[in-house]
């Protein structure tokens, strides 16, 4: 019964990611296409240290009553245009209540440090007056008021999240983070709170179709992301690859692609039509 529970949920994200952004594919005349496949429909979560089971349950708490009072869904739509928080979904693994003091810490320091790639948008990144904004930012700013204490924002290198998390530099990472089986591993994950996949973004004219047509190919990614670790999981089509170019944002990996100095770019769906909405 529960393969059977976790498979609806897979299936039930995946819809949810193609109605999120279904009618977003541009023209053949735009510079840059979108293809139709991909590496396969994920989630987002908020990572936590495995010792820290009260203030990631308390955060879940506040998270949930937001999605039942609606403030989540006003801010998903401020973002989106539309709801697009998940309901009725499980941890990833069980957080047990075992009255460790990580939430008295966080009360007693009447602060909590949010890690994050700022060139994530648009769960987390600069704006064009220096601030740092974006989805996960607003949904962690109302969860700090509702506890009562400060948001403090430290952007972090992505590729060494974990290590930042479990030296006690942050408190918690949430920046559109995939749920994946090593990352359940080595950190609480609170339940997924929206979906996602991996998308293969190309040039308009670089001939690319599909995933069979990026053998011999360059292919960007954000080094330490979860678009890496979709794609080695396509053993056979990452293996065809030329070459695998690794990168500290995507940010960087975009302005490649535009420049032609590699031939796909695999990203996360949410960040990546968010980046093409901006050309």
């Amino acid at each position: 019964m529960k393969k059977f529970i976790a498979s609806i949920s897979l299936i039930l994200a995946a819809i949810l990611c193609l109605t999120l952004f279904t009618g977003c594919n541009g023209s053949s005349e735009d510079k840059y296409v979108i293809l139709e496949e991909n590496f396969g429909a994920e989630e987002y979560a908020i990572g936590f240290r495995k010792t820290d089971n009260s203030f990631a349950l308390k955060v879940q708490e506040i998270l949930d009553a937001m999605i039942a009072d609606g403030k989540a869904g006003e801010i998903s739509e401020k973002w989106f245009g539309k709801d697009v928080m998940l309901r009725d979904v499980d941890f990833p693994a069980p957080i047990e209540n075992v009255g460790d003091d990580s939430l008295q810490k966080i009360l007693n320091k009447g602060y909590m440090i949010l890690g994050l790639d700022e060139n994530f948008p648009p769960m987390g990144f600069l704006n064009e007056k220096g601030d740092i904004v974006g989805f996960d930012i607003d949904l962690a700013t109302e969860v700090a008021k509702r506890l009562g204490v400060e948001l403090r924002i430290q952007p972090i290198d992505w590729n060494f999240k974990e290590a930042e998390l479990n030296d006690g530099k942050i408190d918690m990472i949430w920046n559109g983070m995939s749920i994946t089986p090593a990352r359940v591993e080595e950190m609480n994950m609170s339940k997924p709170y929206i979906a996602n996949s991996q998308i293969i973004i190309v040039n308009a004219s670089s001939g690319i179709e599909g995933k069979a047509d990026l053998a011999g190919k360059k292919v960007a990614a954000q080094a330490g992301s979860s678009a890496i670790t979709a794609m080695q999981a396509d053993a056979d089509v990452f293996a065809s690859f030329g070459e695998l170019v690794e990168f500290d944002n995507n940010n960087a990996a975009f302005l490649d692609l535009k420049v032609g100095r590699v031939d796909a770019f695999v990203v996360d769906e949410v960040v990546g039509r968010y980046m093409l909405g901006q050309e």
